[in-house]
């Protein structure tokens, strides 16, 4: 039996290891690719891979050498072959990112996020924007960019895997992070697993001790992975209005997942016309934005003073109920 291969291993455009010396190098010749990609399967011992991930594309002229140098047109024919069973693509700029969701043809996008990330304008090199002095004492808000990649990924179903969750460590030091405080692997995993369209997070680590601090997540109480008081302390930084999803506004009197159909509102708010897959699972929720008491006790709860009440208004606005 083929042993089935896991993780980013795939068609690349960067991060590719070429040949017996297994070189790291970034190409978009079509014969270098293809001999990194078979010789990344004889290596795995497997005659398919999970997802062929096109790697390394952080500027728009990337994306148009992925579809001018047939890189794309290559992976589609992978995976009508069954040689890779989804088309995968990692970047760190939101607006690259979601040009190539927008397409139609990724299924699954590798993305850094984190607390600080998304605090970020877009650019090419992303930890070089972490570490400009410009945004030391600078108070940021959420990048919309960023927020509008993560809303269309969940309504087009291209689900995230998540890079650099501690921003390479930085954001564990208070010394070292963009913030000015420390954040625990914990509260780093369940941030970025509850961005919208988010499924799961790959933990980078140097020792077997970094491992499992990621591994004892699955153990780890609510309060240990609570991350919302810490984000509401950064010094530099006003998330105030900006509903991150983490339901300290529950339990709502009237039984209604308060973060869920903002979450939702949200998603809807993206797109010119009401998506069917949004609505659909509006309709699903046990209670709805319309049975809303306004009695304001999740605003009270919020640690982001998101004005709760006032999405349930708009909510029943767009759903009709």
């Amino acid at each position: 039996m083929k042993q089935r291969s896991l993780g980013r291993c795939g068609i690349m455009i960067g991060e590719v290891g070429l040949g017996c010396e297994g070189l790291l190098g970034k190409s978009v010749a079509m014969d270098e690719i293809k001999t990194g990609f078979e010789d990344q399967l004889a290596r795995l011992g497997t005659d398919y891979l999970d997802i062929g991930t096109i790697h390394y594309v952080d500027a728009m002229d990337d994306w148009q050498m992925v579809l001018d140098a047939g890189i794309l047109d290559y992976a589609r024919k992978l995976k009508k072959q069954g040689i890779i069973r989804a088309i995968g693509l990692s970047s760190h700029n939101p607006k690259v990112a979601l040009k190539a969701v927008e397409s139609g043809d990724i299924d699954v996008l590798l993305f850094s996020i984190n607390p600080c990330y998304d605090l970020q304008p877009a650019g090419e090199d992303v930890e070089q924007l972490w570490n400009r002095e410009k945004y030391k004492d600078k108070l940021v808000n959420m990048d919309p960019d960023r927020a509008r990649l993560y809303e269309s990924c969940a309504r087009l179903g291209v689900g995230i895997t998540v890079m650099k969750a501690f921003g390479g460590g930085d954001l564990l030091k208070a010394g070292q992070s963009l913030a000015g405080v420390a954040l625990t692997v914990d509260q780093c995993i369940a941030y970025a697993l509850d961005r919208p369209g988010v499924a799961c997070v790959f933990a980078g680590a140097h020792s077997i001790e970094e491992i499992q601090a990621s591994l004892d997540y699955a153990n780890s109480t609510p309060a240990q992975r609570d991350y919302a008081e810490a984000l509401a302390s950064f010094p530099r930084i006003n998330w105030k209005g900006h509903c991150m999803y983490c339901g300290h506004c529950a339990p709502c009197p009237a039984g209604i997942n308060v973060a869920e159909v903002t979450r939702l509102l949200n998603l809807a708010l993206a797109q010119d016309n009401l998506p069917e897959t949004v609505r659909e699972h509006y309709a699903a929720l046990p209670h709805k934005a319309g049975e809303c008491l306004k009695c304001g006790e999740c605003e009270k709860r919020c640690p982001f003073e998101v004005r709760a009440r006032k999405n349930m208004a708009k909510a029943k606005e767009i759903f009709g109920n």
